[in-house]
């Protein structure tokens, strides 16, 4: 953990993956414990200076010293500690962080009880590994207006009838083998450019200024993208296609059109994708979906996971087919065990998909483990022949 030192956490990965754990458990036993998060992103630059390191370690004394208390250090330096109640040692460690902390950092304490903030612990989790916990954009750029209640309104009109090819972003996933031979074309991944569509349906107002707001337009955007893929003239010129959805997409009088009319054997040419957040801020409606999607033939995919997040959320667990990896330029020197048993298996890179490819190192690290298939900005230059 970052500043804060501590001798009982085996490493901050695992910790994160045991706190994902321990959260579900707690839920399925309806069990009932109390928590204290410390933020590190709530704290000043200064506030994280060695002396204040120091004064924190000693507020966070009570709450690490319980019987009764377990302690999660996180990738990001945050510590979750969790007891059941009355969890007076919480309370202790929370005043004394009160009276250590300046006023304007008093945010990086929060006090919350399981079940009822499941979903932020999971989220939590998530983020301390550097996961997003919004579907995927780029840099949105200058800041943009609140959403209002007449514009969300008027966004559902406006995505019930609106093209959404001006803003789909699109790439191809193929298969490159090491004999030099030419990229092979698998199918082609569709996602949505979230500023575009911000433009489009909002007016430019800010879709990701509400988590809950931008799940409920990415369901009408994934509801819309459906029915042109299923439109009969794309039916006709079809190619294999692949998109995120969330799991409540599935379970929408939408989807069931869409899945009414496509033809026999469609469906196996269909990735269905399940990003992380998602996953985790709705464990059960994500096993809902995929279990759906499972049973009618679809393929079924984790999106966007990095390395490191495979500790949290283990494929084999999952039950998904495919692995969608995202490259970073450290993924060979740091390969984490979890990510090693599943390429280890004898099928196990058939199952991996490198996204985000936009150097040769990361189409040679590629093959030197066994993955054949990527996808990225590099890849559509071998594609055409660049």
């Amino acid at each position: 953990m970052s500043g804060i030192d501590t001798d009982r956490r085996p490493s901050t990965i695992r910790a994160a993956a045991d706190l994902a754990a321990f959260v579900r458990e707690t839920v399925a036993a309806n069990a009932s414990r109390d928590v204290l998060h410390l933020r590190m992103a709530g704290l000043s630059p200064a506030m994280r200076r060695p002396h204040h390191q120091r004064l924190l370690r000693d507020a966070l004394g009570p709450a690490l010293s319980g019987a009764r208390t377990r302690v999660f250090d996180l990738p990001n330096g945050d510590v979750v500690a969790v007891a059941p109640p009355p969890a007076l040692a919480l309370e202790t460690t929370r005043l004394a962080l009160a009276r250590t902390l300046e006023a304007a950092a008093q945010d990086a304490v929060r006090s919350m009880r399981l079940p009822e903030a499941a979903a932020q612990l999971l989220a939590t989790a998530a983020e301390s590994l550097g996961l997003d916990p919004a579907p995927e954009e780029p840099d949105p750029g200058p800041a943009r207006p609140p959403v209002t209640s007449a514009q969300v309104a008027a966004a559902e009109r406006a995505l019930a009838r609106a093209d959404l090819e001006p803003v789909t972003f699109c790439q191809t996933v193929c298969r490159m083998d090491p004999d030099g031979a030419l990229a092979e074309p698998l199918w082609e991944d569709r996602r949505i450019a979230w500023p575009a569509l911000s433009d489009l349906a909002l007016g430019g107002a800010d879709s990701g200024a509400s988590a809950a707001l931008k799940r409920r337009l990415a369901r009408l955007a994934e509801a819309r993208m459906l029915a042109e893929i299923g439109r009969p003239a794309a039916q006709l010129a079809w190619k294999p296609v692949g998109l995120p959805v969330t799991p409540g997409t599935l379970s929408t009088p939408a989807f069931d059109r869409f899945d009414a009319g496509l033809p026999a054997g469609r469906r196996k040419e269909i990735t269905l994708g399940f990003r992380a957040a998602d996953i985790l801020a709705d464990p059960a409606g994500f096993v809902a979906a995929r279990d759906l999607a499972r049973a009618r033939g679809y393929v079924t995919a984790l999106d966007d996971a990095t390395a490191g997040l495979l500790a949290v959320l283990p494929l084999a667990r999952l039950g998904l087919d495919l692995l969608r990896l995202r490259w970073s330029p450290e993924l060979p020197m740091t390969v984490p065990p979890a990510l090693a048993s599943v390429l280890a298996e004898g099928e196990g890179p058939e199952r991996v998909v490198l996204v985000g490819v936009d150097r040769p190192a990361a189409i040679a690290w590629g093959w030197e483990v066994g993955i054949r298939r990527f996808q990225g900005p590099l890849v559509e230059k071998r594609r055409r022949g660049l």
